[in-house]
């Protein structure tokens, strides 16, 4: 038996099924109607970064905190075009400890194939191929192991690029939908390079579909020839690896994550900005120095964006009003830079000097903040940092300090289409929402094909059973601590799966 894993950032139900209705995308249809599929279940907030660390580790998280920052991976455009940082607490490294899959696959004399998937830059050894998916450098030889499958690559695909970046951004600014497109073609080129090799494990990310989503949410909703037809590009990758797979293979499709529309916005930062001014400010966070005139040069080129699509970048990306301190600086509530407006999540520090009674009190109030136009609440739920399931701190991200204190974070999860906002300066703390663009939904989706299962459903599955399933599948012993749970095999929920 082999296993296919292809996963696809931001796959929505609500936008495929439609197009699978109408005989648009077959071999999507194949898959979800032919095998098993279950509502996937992924540690919160909804960030690409903690939610495939838990599908390719199956362990949660060791450090609660935040995730990602700036530099780190959530494919919003402003990660998408700008140098990335390197990230100095990878997959790799939670690999050496917690044994990631492929390392995991490669000590049991597994080849394994590993394209595209995040937080794998630089690669190291591994029995098999690994091209490093985002954030990384442009592609250039070292983002490849073994160094020959780089030029293998480029001889088929001969500019090969792993997303848009500054250099050579015409096409990208001009129409971003033209870009995607030839993407996705480039990722179906590559899917075909690498099933032609020996492979026991194949591990393959998308994140075009997420991309396309942020920018082109209106059109989505609509269905519109030009987005309809980066969906049918990637059922036909589909349709490729269906093409190449046993009988006795398994494939598994899976999306971290959804999407939704943003009906509301809520303005936090503003919020804070007026929450208990009268509030002691002894022994305030300071955080790090970020270099905003550096990020005020990169976007420069925003003018050439669609106006339509304009504000999302700079409400991501554009430093505070009145000079070059991050948000709220020297106060007692910060607004993390890690928060993510279309990520559906947002990240406060809490000042030492705080008591619990006034930490209680701003809780009370932020979830007391409700829509006046529709009575929704800005937030969904909120965490303190020690509850948060499913969360670290990246090493490389500024984080605010005290000298010799430790510091205290909210984890704030938006509301169903409510988007938080890191704008400041409106009187009013909500407005209308931004119909062009998606953002994230805690639900993912995962779908298994072939390997003899029956056509079923399951109750909603967890991301940390994808690695128990997949040594499962492939006669490895599942280590004492992981977390999850084989779907396969005996005593697992598809021993005895009932038909749909």
């Amino acid at each position: 038996m082999r296993v296919l894993l292809i996963g696809v950032d931001g796959l929505t139900l609500r936008i495929v099924k439609p197009l699978m209705a109408q005989g648009l995308l077959p071999h999507l249809r194949q898959i979800y109607e032919g095998g098993v599929h279950a509502l996937l279940r992924a540690p919160l907030p909804p960030a690409a970064t903690t939610r495939w660390q838990a599908i390719l580790t199956g362990l949660p998280p060791r450090r609660q905190g935040l995730t990602p920052g700036d530099g780190e991976y959530d494919r919003c455009l402003l990660e998408t075009v700008t140098e990335p940082q390197s990230a100095s607490r990878t997959l790799h490294e939670l690999g050496q400890g917690d044994k990631a899959l492929w390392s995991l696959l490669s000590a049991w004399g597994r080849r394994v194939l590993v394209a595209n998937v995040p937080e794998t830059y630089p690669p190291r050894p591994l029995n098999g191929i690994m091209l490093s998916g985002p954030p990384a450098p442009p592609f250039y030889a070292g983002l490849a192991y073994p160094p020959d499958f780089a030029s293998r690559l480029l001889e088929v695909i001969p500019n090969y690029q792993l997303t848009p970046t500054w250099r050579g951004l015409a096409a990208w600014l001009g129409e971003p939908l033209m870009e995607i497109r030839r993407l996705l073609e480039e990722r179906s080129a590559l899917l075909d390079l690498l099933l032609r090799e020996d492979w026991d494990c194949c591990l393959f990310v998308l994140h075009e579909i997420d991309l396309l989503q942020h920018l082109y949410w209106d059109r989505v909703l609509d269905l519109q020839r030009e987005v309809v037809a980066c969906y049918r590009l990637l059922d036909e990758l589909l349709g490729r690896a269906l093409s190449v797979l046993r009988s006795s293979d398994l494939l598994i499709l899976l999306s971290p994550y959804s999407f939704q529309g943003i009906k509301r916005t809520f303005y936090l930062q503003e919020y804070l900005r007026r929450y208990k001014p009268d509030m002691p400010v002894q022994d305030t966070l300071v955080q790090q120095r970020v270099d905003w005139p550096a990020r005020r040069r990169k976007l420069r080129l925003l003018p050439h964006l669609p106006a339509q699509r304009r504000w999302r970048v700079w409400r991501l990306a554009a430093p505070p009003a009145g000079g070059g301190e991050p948000p709220l600086a020297g106060s007692s509530l910060l607004l993390l830079p890690t928060s993510s407006p279309l990520g559906g999540y947002a990240a406060i520090a809490l000042a030492d000097h705080l008591t619990e009674k006034q930490i209680e009190e701003f809780m009370a109030d932020l979830q007391a903040q409700v829509d006046p136009a529709t009575a929704y609440p800005a937030i969904g739920d909120l965490y303190r940092d020690e509850s948060c399931p499913g969360s670290h701190v990246p090493a490389s991200e500024p984080e605010p300090t005290l000298p010799g204190k430790p510091t205290r974070r909210l984890i704030l999860l938006a509301h169903d289409g409510i988007m938080l906002s890191l704008a400041t300066g409106p009187r009013q703390l909500w407005s209308a929402g931004e119909p062009c663009c998606g953002m994230h939904h805690p639900d993912g989706l995962l779908c298994l094909y072939g390997a003899g299962l029956q056509r079923s459903v399951l109750r909603p599955v967890s991301a940390y059973d994808i690695v128990p399933t997949i040594l499962a599948a492939l006669n490895i012993p599942v280590p004492a601590q992981l977390v999850g749970r084989p779907l396969i095999g005996a005593g697992a929920p598809l021993a005895s799966p009932f038909s749909i």
